[in-house]
């Protein structure tokens, strides 16, 4: 892990899990403009029109669409919804189609133009399909998508958020020692993952069970824009704060291998180096039949073969890929009935906040492998005031 992986995951809040941290009363700043809900439905509607939209025009960049229709769909807890587009989103950009799907040829159509994940797009779409197993309590699956997350890049093994939800899913599944092998991973990088290490080390060895009167919880907080990025309270009502999560635990900075690097830097080479090639040809073999024109038609001889410049410059990417994750593991009280989240940007200031209640009707966190989950997304396009 670099450097700047091992400083922003200082101060991680994986670790509060021995008790209910003892509650500490903060003032809100009396600010106004803040938002006081989030709420995602607007928006999973307004991509699923974009989604169709895009088939329909056979818009290259139709994979993307996709991503953010399942991004939105995941944060509004529409699992099934988030899952069918993620795995949608993965068969276009691996190419696997049914034959009979003739509908998709333009997909496949012209390679040049047509999007292709990046490798931190795809390996976000693992982490995420990932997430809709585990909250859907399939252990089994949750975990095939978190191993194909790393088989696509060994740096992301070294990726806090991947060891935690990797450990979590094999403590979960009674594998003591492969969960130790995540956790211990976390204590390498900062030496704060003993928290973790010890209390399943309790479990392993002599059947520790934690305390009738509580349970645990999970919150994670993606941050999709640089304002977003702030601390985040978490209480048990408006006023007494049990954790803090972090401005960062984790960048997911996944890169390309050095394999892929000096490939890409090949092509690209190549590619210069044969359209140069071809421009200084063509106005060696065709200034004397077109005077002044053979660059020119150098350059549509060029397109022809490798595509246009301006379309293998592609700058589109998947815009609601968080920039950054928080993410916090803690005790609460059985008998709490809501959480509320409060959010900061890096200056200290009250961006917002929103109530998640644990039960009922109205529950807003998922439960599932003995835990409550809370993910939130940060974005103005979900805030409301």
């Amino acid at each position: 892990m670099n450097s700047r992986s091992a400083v922003v995951f200082l101060g991680l809040g994986f670790l509060t899990l021995s008790c209910v941290p003892s509650a500490r009363i903060v003032s809100r700043p009396a600010k106004a403009g803040y938002f006081s809900n989030l709420c995602y439905d607007s928006a999973v509607e307004k991509y699923r029109r974009v989604v169709e939209e895009k088939f329909r025009q056979k818009d290259h960049s139709y994979v993307l669409s996709l991503l953010t229709y399942g991004i939105t769909s995941f944060y509004a807890q529409n699992i099934n919804e988030a899952k069918r587009a993620f795995m949608a989103a993965y068969r276009v950009d691996a190419g696997e189609r049914p034959e009979a799907a003739k509908l998709y040829d333009w997909l496949v159509v012209d390679s040049r133009t047509v999007y292709k994940l990046k490798k931190r797009e795809r390996e976000l779409l693992h982490f995420y399909l990932g997430l809709c197993y585990l909250l859907e309590n399939n252990l089994e699956e949750a975990l095939v998508e978190f191993k194909k997350l790393r088989q696509f890049d060994q740096d992301a093994s070294r990726l806090p958020i991947v060891n935690f939800y990797m450990g979590f899913v094999y403590e979960r599944m009674g594998k003591y020692d492969d969960a130790l092998i995540e956790y211990r991973g976390l204590e390498g990088m900062d030496g704060k993952g003993s928290g973790l290490v010890h209390n399943l080390e309790l479990l392993r060895d002599r059947g520790y069970i934690s305390s009738l009167d509580s349970v645990e919880l999970v919150v994670q907080v993606d941050h999709q824009t640089i304002g977003s990025i702030g601390k985040t309270e978490v209480c048990l009502d408006s006023f007494r704060t049990i954790v803090t999560l972090p401005e960062i635990s984790d960048i997911f900075d996944v890169k390309l291998t050095p394999a892929e690097a000096n490939r890409k830097v090949a092509q690209e080479a190549l590619a210069k180096a044969t359209r140069l090639g071809l421009r200084l040809l063509g106005r060696w073999l065709l200034s004397e039949g077109k005077q002044g024109k053979g660059g020119q038609l150098a350059d549509e001889i060029g397109d022809i073969f490798l595509g246009k410049e301006e379309e293998n410059k592609d700058t589109r990417a998947w815009g609601y890929a968080p920039l950054h994750f928080s993410l916090a593991r803690v005790k609460i009280p059985r008998s709490a009935e809501k959480v509320k989240l409060f959010f900061y940007n890096h200056a200290g200031e009250l961006l917002g906040f929103c109530g998640y209640p644990l039960y009922g009707e109205n529950r807003r966190a998922i439960f599932s492998a003995g835990t409550f989950f809370i993910i939130a997304g940060l974005a103005e396009e979900f805030y409301k005031y």
